[in-house]
């Protein structure tokens, strides 16, 4: 199995004296535990338990304190458990309150011992429980499903990879773009999730990395009646196959054409909780801190663009040769782009915004905003090589702001521009264009 990215803030918290049991979060199937087990071959023993199976949780059902559990384990794995050696794996932890009580006291009486918990619901099970973390007793890394970058990382394109780290600094020739450019559209019709990557790798047929796409959409579909009742199944079932239709629009409840609308808020809740679904939010905030407008449509991003492409029937000639249908064209691009920028953010989870203005007689709206240091950076996607920057320049009137980030389908550009808006104003800025297949590098390129 290819290596993620987040092995190495992994390596560093295995390093750190002042460390906390570290909790990995994320969807099923975006290879938590995978990742883990390749962690532990760095340790001199690995103890896993699985607190999916009764025997194992069993072991959290009576517990007097780190000691006398560790102890117990021990008998229970066969396996020594040494601080500074060995490490602890709890995995499925979401299924114990009492396992998630005793990572305090891991802390505070085992602070030596490396532990580790992964729970793919636990933020459902959490909610609906009312349960709570030990707060400033553990500490949590977030994994999404793999990036462009690890996709090459998969097909070992190691040379690539370094060179579009440093695109900026030594462009890249022309040839080497086009061949990063088909990786990116082989990568959007896989996707990032860990299975369907390594059926490519192995088979080299989007055949077979479909079939793959149909188990894993059956297998997490069927994990609803795990954390949600009979009734809301059925909701969370209708939202979820129409998620990939909904890419890059503005949604509205009652335009899933389910009754009530507001069960859809309510199963986008618990697709958001199991971490299946991302709301994207509309601000009309032009500087920090970024808050959503209320009352007002978000987007919905779905766990994964290679899943919902193969949900719409989407071919790799498609993709290619843009001929896709207008509603996808954008709605594609803005979703690699928003599953990029997303995955970017390994300690924590914070949502991804766009920005409206929402005026009598005039609109706009742009793609994203970021923070990037004190100021919020906008963001414009573009599927082709140009296209008008309106939104954009509407952005930058109104903010006073003098830089910009473009993503489009050409090579990496720096460019002062100067514009004339209709209403006779002009603006000066510094437009960064970037290769979609750079948004990985985004802070690092601008910033470099």
């Amino acid at each position: 199995m290819f290596q993620r990215f987040l092995l190495k803030n992994m390596q560093e918290w295995q390093k750190r004296a002042s460390r906390k049991p570290l909790i990995i979060r994320g969807a099923r199937q975006v290879g938590k535990t995978t990742l883990i087990r390749n962690f532990g071959q760095g340790f001199e023993s690995f103890v896993e338990i699985n607190l999916e199976k009764d025997a194992a949780l069993g072991l959290f059902q009576v517990v007097g304190n780190a000691q006398d559990l560790l102890r117990t384990i021990e008998g229970f794995s066969g396996k020594r458990i040494i601080p500074g050696k060995t490490l602890l794996f709890i995995d499925e932890i979401q299924n114990s309150n009492i396992a998630i009580q005793m990572l305090r006291y891991f802390y505070e009486e085992c602070p030596e011992l490396h532990v580790i918990a992964a729970g793919s619901l636990l933020e459902v099970r959490m909610k609906k429980e009312g349960w709570s973390f030990p707060v400033g007793r553990v500490e949590f890394l977030y994994l999404f499903a793999a990036t462009y970058p690890e996709f090459l990382e998969a097909l070992g394109e190691t040379v690539l990879l370094e060179m579009l780290s440093q695109a900026f600094q030594k462009p890249l020739p022309l040839p080497l773009h086009e061949k990063a450019t088909d990786l990116l559209v082989q990568y959007l019709i896989v996707g990032g999730m860990p299975a369907a990557i390594q059926t490519y790798i192995e088979t080299k047929s989007f055949l077979e990395v479909h079939r793959q796409h149909e188990i894993l959409l059956t297998t997490l579909k069927e994990d609803f009646q795990k954390y949600a009742t009979k009734g809301e199944v059925t909701y969370l079932k209708a939202v979820w196959d129409q998620l990939p239709y909904k890419m890059g629009q503005r949604i509205q409840y009652t335009g899933f054409g389910i009754s009530p609308s507001q069960a859809v808020g309510h199963a986008l809740d618990i697709l958001h909780e199991a971490m299946l679904a991302e709301r994207i939010y509309p601000t009309i905030h032009l500087n920090p801190p970024l808050l959503k407008k209320e009352k007002a449509a978000p987007k919905i991003l779905a766990l994964d663009v290679g899943m919902s492409l193969f949900q719409l029937k989407v071919t790799p000639l498609q993709v290619k040769d843009r001929l896709l249908r207008p509603e996808y064209e954008g709605g594609l691009w803005e979703t690699f782009v928003a599953q990029e920028l997303m995955a970017l953010q390994t300690t924590h989870r914070d949502p991804l915004y766009f920005w409206v203005r929402e005026e009598k007689g005039a609109s706009s709206e742009l793609d994203f905003l970021i923070l990037m240091g004190d100021k919020l950076m906008p963001i414009e996607v573009k599927s082709g090589s140009h296209g008008a920057l309106k939104s954009l320049h509407q952005f930058l009137a109104r903010q006073g702001g003098n830089i910009a980030i473009r993503f489009y389908n050409g090579l990496p550009a720096d460019d002062q521009m100067t514009v004339t808006l209709p209403d006779q104003k002009k603006i000066q800025y510094r437009l960064i264009s970037l290769p979609l297949y750079l948004v990985h590098w985004t802070t690092s390129l601008v910033n470099g």
